[in-house]
């Protein structure tokens, strides 16, 4: 997916379904829904634009997890998450990290290595709560492989999902790619990390039959409870969840301050809201969380991130590019346009753009670009318009003056750089 491209084609989607919806057909009305769309601001607004750079690494791999083995270094968030959350004395966490920072491991690995630890103690020791079942399915997934490729989890640490609807052939033991999800087995023999939603918990509540997933929970059984994408239960449905997570605690007897609770969000709110969404949580929780709770992200700075690259390439999209360009992403060729794009910005560019070499290439070539350090200094991941980028670098770039619309031009530099990947 290109943003910037698909920003354009959603503007263009809502202003052709006006025109069909509006027609003005009489003569002193005609033109005038087009006269309205060319018109800025009238019907939309120009869309923000942010190029967020990498999270910071952290300097050594982990030391805390037996079972655990992580195939690279955990981004620094991560580690500070573990810190917190590893052993029988983990500490009630927020996770307010952004998207593809790896929030699921944040608690994954502590709740596992917690699970592997009290390996053939019977009862569920961890609860993951998700807003949708296609999310929890997702992660049910990721979850299975990340067991099987432990020889310590492997057979050690079982999952199961508990989301209601009946499958046609329910699994009834872990395997490569999936949870147990056949309810008798999970009924006869609680899984040690149960994955559920709100709505399906309550019933694991309520109805007699489902009793029996809880017999050999006591009250210092249940060590985790993990909510993923917080923000989505507020109002009624937060007010749910609070009295839902309430009643589990009373029901298993446990007793207030035992409970590692867990919250994960990429739009959890600003710093300055930070007592906000910790009353937020120990509301959704009924448990404490302390002033140091919540983990944000990490992110190196330009200046660490272009640290060595040096400036090699100045080539610019001319104003019969530009056009170019505008005609590619208006017929919805998104690889000619890469490919377009490409020749434009990186003239001696050697490699395919649509093969997984020539992306990560486009990544490297990107860095050494004068245009593309202007642009990331300039924002320094900020949400910017494209306009507001223009005008601020018309400066120091004049041939920016010169295009019909410089915010083609720029948009294209931002296709590649959504286009592009690390090794």
């Amino acid at each position: 997916m290109l943003p910037s491209i698909l920003a354009k084609q959603l503007q263009k989607g809502i202003g052709d379904y006006i025109e069909t919806t509006f027609p003005m057909t009489n003569e002193p009305f005609k033109g005038s829904v087009q006269k309205m769309l060319a018109n800025k601001g009238s019907v939309y607004h120009e869309p923000y634009i942010a190029v967020r750079l990498p999270f910071r690494v952290a300097a050594e791999m982990p030391t805390c997890f037996e079972a655990i083995h992580p195939a690279y270094l955990p981004y620094v968030h991560q580690q500070k998450a573990f810190e917190r959350l590893i052993g029988d004395d983990g500490r009630s966490t927020l996770v307010a990290t952004g998207t593809g920072s790896g929030k699921t491991e944040c608690f994954l690995y502590p709740i596992l290595e917690y699970c592997y630890q009290h390996r053939g103690e019977r009862g569920i020791k961890a609860l993951i709560i998700y807003p949708m079942n296609a999310l929890a399915t997702d992660q049910a997934k990721r979850i299975a492989e990340m067991i099987y490729g432990s020889d310590e989890l492997r057979g050690n640490v079982t999952v199961g999902m508990y989301v209601g609807g009946q499958e046609h052939t329910p699994a009834r033991t872990m395997s490569e790619h999936g949870v147990i999800t056949d309810h008798e087995t999970m009924l006869n023999n609680a899984p040690d990390i149960l994955m559920t939603n709100y709505k399906m918990l309550d019933y694991l509540l309520v109805r007699p039959k489902d009793a029996l997933l809880w017999q050999d929970n006591d009250s210092e059984t249940l060590k985790y409870i993990a909510v993923d994408e917080l923000h989505t239960f507020d109002g009624a449905q937060g007010t749910d969840l609070a009295c839902l997570l309430r009643r589990l605690k009373r029901r298993l007897g446990i007793y207030d301050g035992y409970l590692c609770c867990i919250g994960t969000s990429a739009t959890m709110g600003s710093k300055e809201n930070n007592n906000n969404i910790l009353n937020y949580a120990e509301e959704i929780f009924g448990e404490p969380f302390d002033k140091d709770a919540i983990i944000t992200e990490n992110r190196l700075s330009a200046q660490e991130f272009f640290a060595g690259a040096d400036v090699t390439e100045f080539a610019m999209p001319t104003a019969e590019q530009a056009v170019e360009l505008e005609k590619l992403s208006a017929e919805d060729e998104p690889s000619a346009y890469l490919q377009s794009a490409v020749k434009d910005w990186l003239p001696d560019f050697s490699f395919d753009v649509l093969e997984d070499e020539g992306r990560i290439q486009l990544g490297y070539e990107l860095m050494h670009h004068s245009f593309m350090q202007s642009v990331i200094n300039l924002t320094g991941g900020t949400y910017y318009k494209v306009s507001k980028i223009a005008e601020d670098l018309a400066i120091h770039y004049p041939d920016l003056k010169t295009l019909p619309d410089a915010t083609v031009v720029i948009n294209s530099l931002f296709a590649l750089i959504s286009h592009s990947r690390t090794g």
